[in-house]
């Protein structure tokens, strides 16, 4: 009879297991509509009480070292970010200078940010790298060291700036103050519990879907966290540049960390709109609508547009090199 009845169970959850395979897929398309529908409305609803001839004329009225500030501070972010592949460099042992690696980094950073990871930090990283001799596999493994050392700032970051209180949640929102200093604690506990791991393993590589995934000392771990912490808090200092007059640092900062999780969910490239939705829901109350979005104008072109401009010049320079290269070979 137990023996009859364990097999059942295995059946159901069998079942169960091919139901969420089919139905989560739609699921999860059917919430990032809605969720696309609702920061729609919410920036028509916003954009349509604003004085656009206000905002104009606020970004007319920048001075020239905030407009300075704000460009220093997206390139930093960019140098910054750069370095994130020089991690990967020390596992796979390349001969390709760290300049060279930085520079395709931060191509592929640009891409990535205005058309998604799909192609720019997965298609130019791998165009650009197999060009110069990496293969696919170590490739791939500075892409996955990359996103490591990304999203371990993030989260630390975010554990701080969450925990500590220094953003307060609208009333209406479904995430309160109080769960989202809940979710700051998680998020420095997980930090806590990966370096516990990166100190006291025994094993320190596992292979996963034919890929090796090694664990880092916690030197190296430190200074990926200490990195991807200051390309947050550049990031946050660039809106910073266009409001400080009006929002504290932290606030402005933990606003930027709010949205990059709303900017997964949605799966928008570079948080097109989601952004935008963000910082209207969470600062309309302390900000002028003119000066917000005028700063997430400012913010954008910095940010977004002028890194792109010069990684498509960058990116034109590595083509024709290569080119060049292929040609003398020939």
């Amino acid at each position: 009879m137990e023996a009859q009845s364990s097999v059942m169970q295995n059946q159901t959850l069998a079942k169960l297991r091919k139901i969420y395979k089919k139905v989560w897929p739609y699921l999860k398309h059917v919430f990032a509509i809605g969720f696309l529908g609702l920061v729609l409305w919410l920036l028509v609803h916003h954009a349509r009480e604003v004085d656009w001839r206000e905002v104009f004329e606020t970004l007319r009225n920048y001075s020239l070292w905030t407009i300075f500030l704000g460009i220093t501070c997206a390139l930093s972010t960019y140098l910054v970010y750069s370095s994130y592949d020089l991690f990967g460099r020390l596992y796979i042992k390349s001969r390709i200078s760290k300049i060279r690696m930085m520079m395709i980094a931060f191509v592929s950073c640009a891409f990535t940010l205005n058309l998604g990871a799909l192609i720019g930090s997965v298609g130019f990283r791998y165009r650009m790298y197999t060009q110069r001799g990496v293969s696919k596999t170590d490739v791939t493994r500075i892409i996955g060291v990359t996103l490591s050392t990304n999203w371990l700032g993030y989260i630390f970051l975010a554990g701080l700036v969450f925990a500590s209180g220094s953003l307060s949640m609208p009333a209406n929102w479904v995430i309160s103050t109080a769960f989202l200093r809940l979710l700051g604690g998680l998020f420095l506990a997980v930090v806590l519990g990966y370096f516990i791991l990166c100190h006291f393993a025994k094993t320190r590589s596992w292979s996963i879907r034919g890929q090796n995934i090694v664990l880092p000392t916690v030197r190296l771990a430190t200074v990926q966290l200490v990195v991807a912490s200051a390309h947050w808090m550049l990031m946050g200092a660039i809106m910073f540049s266009f409001l400080h007059t009006e929002v504290g640092y932290f606030e402005l900062l933990g606003v930027l960390l709010v949205s990059a999780i709303a900017g997964i969910i949605a799966h928008i490239p570079g948080a097109l709109g989601v952004l935008e939705a963000v910082f209207i829901a969470l600062l309309a109350d302390q900000v002028p609508p003119a000066m917000l979005f005028a700063a997430l104008i400012a913010y954008r072109a910095v940010f977004y547009l002028l890194p792109l401009f010069i990684a498509v010049i960058l990116y034109a320079g590595f083509e024709i090199t290569a080119k060049k290269k292929q040609n003398s070979h020939a």
